[in-house]
Order: C-alpha cells, then sequence, then structure tokens
C-alpha cells in the first residue's frame, strides 16, 4: 500500500536496506547499531510485489528492514545525483517530535513503533525533488522531528515489517490511510511555515532606488502571499518554470523587506545553477513588460547610413 502512495506511477528503481540488530550477536555494540547490512534495487513498478514480499521475509528473519522514499535513475545506488528529478509524496520522521494538529493532515501514517510515526503527504502532481526536500525539513522544523530524514538519502520503515530496535520488545509496522488529500503542493507551501532564519532576499542594506513591486507581480502568476516579518513575500510561478524538472510551479517567492530592497528567489536547481537568485534584476528583465525599441536597416542602403526604421515592442 505505501508503494503506491508515495510512488504514484512513477517509474525508476526502489532501493530496500536491511540489517539486524548487531547487539544480538555482539553485547557491546552501540544500541541500534545494524550489522549484516543488505542494499537492493527494484525495478519499479515492474517488481513492486517481489520488493514487499523481500521486506516481509526480512523482517521475519528478526532484521530490520527499510525502503528509499522515493526512486532512483539507476539501480544500486542512493546517491543523490541519481534521485529520479521528480516525487509526488512529502515525509515526515516525527522521532521525539509532533507534528501539530492545526497543520495540513497527512495522507498516510506510519506507526514504526508504539510510540514514533512516519508521516506522508501525497500531492496531486509531481514537484521537483529540490522543493520536496526544503518543504521536508520546514515540516521536520516546524514538528521538531528529525530533519536529518528530510533530504534525498533517507530510508524509512515500511508497514508488514518489525522494529526490533527495542528487543525484546518487538513493534510491528502498520499503516493508516487518513482519507485526507492529495494536496497541492501549492498549499502546503502557503500552510507550512518557513524556517525561522531567512534563506531568502537580501544580506545586504538596500540603498538603491525605490521599486515598485506591483507590476512585476502582474506579470506573474501570483499563487499568494506568504509571511514575512522582514516585509512581503509572494509565491509566484517561475518565470522560467518550463525549465524545471516536471513543469514544477512550486518552491518560487519573490518579495520586498521593509527598507525597499527587492528579491527573487527559486528551489530549483535549473533557476540556482543559471545564478538567478538574489538577482532581482534578471527577474525583472525577463518579466519586464517597459517597451523596447530596435532599430533596423533598410535593405539597400550603405553601411555607415544611420538612417533605418525604429519598431517598438509593447
Amino acid at each position: 500500500m505505501l508503494f503506491g502512495h508515495i510512488y504514484s506511477e512513477s517509474e525508476g528503481y526502489l532501493v530496500t536496506f536491511s540489517g539486524q540488530q548487531a547487539r544480538f550477536t555482539n553485547p557491546d555494540a552501540r544500541p541500534n547499531e545494524l550489522a549484516q547490512t543488505y542494499q537492493l534495487s527494484w525495478a519499479y513498478p515492474q517488481e513492486a510485489k517481489e520488493a514487499a514480499d523481500y521486506l516481509v521475509e526480512e523482517a521475519q528473519r528478526e532484521r530490520d528492514a527499510y525502503v528509499g522514499v522515493h526512486l532512483f535513475t539507476r539501480a544500486n545506488t542512493r546517491l543523490a545525483k541519481h534521485t529520479a528529478p521528480t516525487v509526488q509524496a512529502l515525509w515526515l520522521d516525527e522521532d521525539e517530535g509532533h507534528f501539530p494538529e492545526l497543520g495540513p493532515v497527512p495522507t498516510a501514517v506510519v506507526a514504526s513503533s508504539s510510540e514514533r510515526r512516519h508521516l506522508y503527504w501525497r500531492l496531486t502532481h509531481p514537484v521537483a525533488v529540490e522543493w520536496a526536500v526544503a518543504m521536508n525539513r520546514r515540516i521536520a522544523a516546524w514538528a521538531d522531528g528529525d530533519t536529518g530524514k528530510a533530504g534525498l538519502a533517507s530510508v524509512l520503515r515500511p508497514p508488514g515489517t518489525a522494529n526490533y530496535k527495542r528487543h525484546p520488545q518487538v513493534d510491528l509496522v502498520t499503516i493508516t490511510t487518513t482519507g485526507a488529500g492529495p494536496w497541492e503542493p501549492e498549499v502546503l507551501d502557503q500552510a507550512i511555515p518557513e524556517l525561522s532564519a531567512p534563506t531568502t532576499g537580501p544580506r545586504t542594506p538596500y540603498d538603491g532606488p525605490e521599486v515598485d513591486l506591483a507590476p512585476y507581480l502582474e506579470a506573474v502568476e501570483v499563487l499568494g502571499p506568504l509571511p514575512d516579518s522582514l516585509g512581503t513575500k509572494y509565491a509566484i510561478v517561475c518565470p522560467w518554470v518550463h525549465e524545471h524538472s516536471g513543469g514544477d510551479r512550486t518552491g518560487t517567492r519573490v518579495g520586498q523587506r521593509d527598507g525597499g530592497g527587492p528579491w527573487f528567489w527559486c528551489d530549483h536547481a535549473h533557476c540556482i545553477e543559471a545564478g538567478r537568485n538574489d538577482e532581482f534584476s534578471v527577474f525583472r528583465r525577463k518579466v519586464s513588460r517597459e517597451p523596447r525599441t530596435v532599430a533596423l536597416r533598410v535593405p539597400g542602403t550603405r553601411n555607415d547610413d544611420t538612417k533605418g526604421i525604429v519598431i517598438r515592442f509593447d
């Protein structure tokens, strides 16, 4: 049930990981230290049943079993660079924390023990992994959960297996679907608080001319305002959305500090690599509706002829 919930109709390789508590054979082993670990890859969706059966068999052999929370483009790897470019679910390992009751209801809850839970939010459409990881960190911070499990190499316990961490107590891993969702990514982006430390916007005092942000907001699709104690901020659809993996519309903000400094930020790798972040001038040129003029030479005139036709683009 979990595979279809988080992978949906995606294709790639799912990763399974298993190991036995080292203290079963070594009394001096550290708590929850795993020995005799194995990592395998399975083609998804073709080998989904075989992977699920394998995980159950590992649990029956008193081995802790885990599964990757997203797919990979290559087998036998958990390197971030081989991660599938999009995912269709967000995830949280609550650890010792607890996701706020007032937050968006998860679509699935996996009880990894009698006291610990993993939460999943199925999405209406695929989103870029960069945005998903950023959102997972925000969710984990809000829940006081395990921020280390927000990343791309994370593996979590699948239902149908068993948790031997507190052996001889054995906890069965179970799943409950809540009936919520799937969620629009834009809704989650606005509902989940951003990290307390600001990661977007100008980092130095602004001493340039006064900028009216309104014309630039009119030139893009605005998804809604976002809270920002340092000024105004809006979630927008990136003007370079066609370059995002899967055409992902999330993860882009534009705003203005109270001191007047405008800024633009996009979480997606294409925009980061192109040097667009923290460069409002690049965003401004992309969406500007100011008229432009181009002088064209009249065919048959001399090269040094300064006369031409001026065309105005509105």
